[in-house]
């Protein structure tokens, strides 16, 4: 028996709906290939950074490492040191040049609100947030200043203009603090010297309070529950490997397609915000 014409176009719309289907399939796998691809890049470049920093033989050294590592992260970066109520610019990589003086912390609130909070903070590339004798910026109106973290002090501050990858820059200021401190438990100088000791007879210097223009990274509500949905919805899809790999202390290595997958996904709904996704991932995975 013959098929009623609204039979075969249903039959008709099934094949196409299938066909289409199999088509996107394709090409988000072919897309997710590609994007994998680039995470053992990163992954491998931030290795031999670490490599490199704990091989290093002097200071000067450390700091030409640490600014080639950053320039795979961001455009434009430098490396500040400090000196006790100033900070020197150390290295640069990308256009322009670097300040011949050191900088009064007073004069750039950016800076010294790094150094208050030891924390990421988001600043306009402006004088009144950088001071006037920092360079000029070229590439963003916006700059992130990332810590370099001691057991007590920030050491030193990265500066990235531009599209900048922050986890990875993030985990290269970790990287390049552990082995600074390694290096004074062995001996060796450290980047940042201790201010000289004020007469006693002197008050001190009281640093004027960030302007309003000033932001360190607020929670972004959003972001954080798109990281908790993301990890629940990766342990509820994954829970038997997940089960065996901590059986075994090797979580990563049992999911790490649906990790990294989440990785990039979470990436291009929130960029910028990856770190929300890592926290989740330290607190309710590792």
């Amino acid at each position: 028996m013959n098929e009623a014409p609204s039979e075969r176009l249903q039959g008709f719309l099934v094949r196409m709906t299938n066909t289409q289907i199999a088509q996107i399939r394709d090409e988000v796998a072919a897309l997710l290939s590609s994007r994998l691809a680039a995470v053992p890049t990163e992954a491998a470049a931030l290795q031999r950074a670490a490599r490199a920093l704990r091989q290093s033989e002097s200071i000067d050294q450390w700091i030409q490492i640490v600014a080639d590592a950053a320039a795979a992260f961001a455009p434009r970066v430098a490396l500040f040191s400090i000196d006790g109520d100033r900070v020197v610019a150390k290295a640069l990589r990308g256009p322009g040049e670097l300040p011949a003086e050191p900088l009064a912390l007073a004069e750039a609130p950016a800076l010294q609100q790094v150094i208050d909070t030891k924390e990421l903070v988001v600043c306009l590339t402006a004088a009144s947030q950088l001071g006037a004798a920092l360079f000029t910026p070229v590439l963003a109106k916006r700059a992130h200043l990332l810590p370099v973290v001691g057991k007590s002090r920030v050491l030193g501050i990265l500066y990235a203009e531009g599209d900048a990858n922050l986890p990875a820059l993030e985990t290269l200021t970790s990287l390049a603090a552990g082995s600074l401190e390694l290096r004074k438990v062995n001996g060796s100088a450290p980047l940042i010297q201790p201010a000289a000791a004020e007469p006693e007879h002197r008050h001190p210097v009281e640093l004027a309070p960030a302007p309003a223009l000033v932001v360190t990274e607020s929670v972004d509500w959003r972001a954080k529950r798109g990281a908790s949905v993301a990890v629940a919805k990766l342990i509820l899809q994954n829970s038997e490997t997940l089960a065996e790999g901590r059986a075994r202390n090797k979580v990563y290595a049992a999911l790490r397609l649906p990790i990294e997958a989440a990785r990039l996904d979470f990436r291009d709904r929130f960029p910028g915000k990856e770190s929300y996704l890592e926290a989740e991932f330290d607190a309710r995975l590792f």
